[in-house]
């Protein structure tokens, strides 16, 4: 959220969008104690102003950031189905089911849908080689499901492109934290 908020204080105010950011977990925007630190760590900067947001809650039995189930928003496809968002900017990775729910909403719905991935290579994070061999075959058709494909870096803007993904379908939004 960090790197996101000013992006989305930025377009909050220009007058021929109207946005809405829906949080699946508020984590990282609050206070909270981080177990490797063992303190209670905070943005020295206010994270959900300036812009129009909506928490949707939860229903992960063991809530998290990390793992498919941790994060279990159905409420997410109401949100969608329910107004006439011209698209839907879906940030949380393909890894958890709440990404999938407004995937299927999105899509189902005539949405336009753009997905973000700080992605730049295809080498598995755990080392395991069975991982980019999945991903060659896997991540074209997964992000040519969307419309427009978000990158923070020229390194993900050519692993795209190795995918088959097409210039026109590519935008390069670099993180920035105001």
């Amino acid at each position: 959220v960090q790197y996101q908020s000013p992006i989305f204080r930025q377009m909050a105010q220009h007058r021929r969008l109207d946005i809405r950011v829906a949080y699946c977990s508020l984590q990282g925007a609050e206070a909270a104690l981080d177990p490797e630190f063992g303190i209670e760590l905070s943005w020295d900067v206010p994270l959900l102003e300036g812009y129009p947001w909506t928490g949707v809650p939860n229903m992960s039995r063991r809530s998290g950031l990390e793992g498919f189930f941790g994060l279990v928003n159905p409420g997410l496809w109401k949100l969608i189905s329910s107004t006439n968002y011209d698209a839907v900017v879906i940030l949380t990775g393909y890894v958890c089911v709440s990404f999938w729910i407004a995937l299927l909403a999105a899509k189902l719905h005539r949405r336009a849908v753009l997905f973000g991935t700080d992605a730049h290579a295809l080498t598995a994070r755990d080392g395991k080689g069975w991982k980019p061999r999945l991903k060659r075959v896997a991540w074209p058709r997964l992000f040519g499901l969307a419309d427009v494909v978000i990158v923070p870096s020229t390194r993900g803007v050519e692993m795209m492109r190795s995918l088959g993904i097409p210039d026109e379908r590519l935008t390069l939004t670099p993180y920035v934290v105001d």
